[in-house]
């Protein structure tokens, strides 16, 4: 099993680490609630942009994060 003492991240409580994910759902819907798009093309589009933008979201925060092996 892995140790959970090396999964924290610098001591953010929880509510932080999910706070950059809610933003981006948030920004997702609000950008495709509002289109005309067919309802599958829609669904795409989505899917898409949540992959995208978690990726961009993923290597943000690595490079924002302390590296205490520096």
């Amino acid at each position: 099993m892995s140790n959970l003492n090396s999964r924290n991240l610098e001591g953010t409580p929880s509510w932080m680490r999910f706070a950059p994910y809610a933003a981006l759902g948030v920004l997702i819907f609000s950008l495709n609630s509002g289109s005309e798009l067919n309802y599958f093309l829609r669904g795409y589009l989505v899917i898409l942009q949540a992959q995208v933008g978690i990726v961009l979201l993923y290597f943000a925060m690595s490079k924002f994060r302390k590296n205490p092996n520096k």
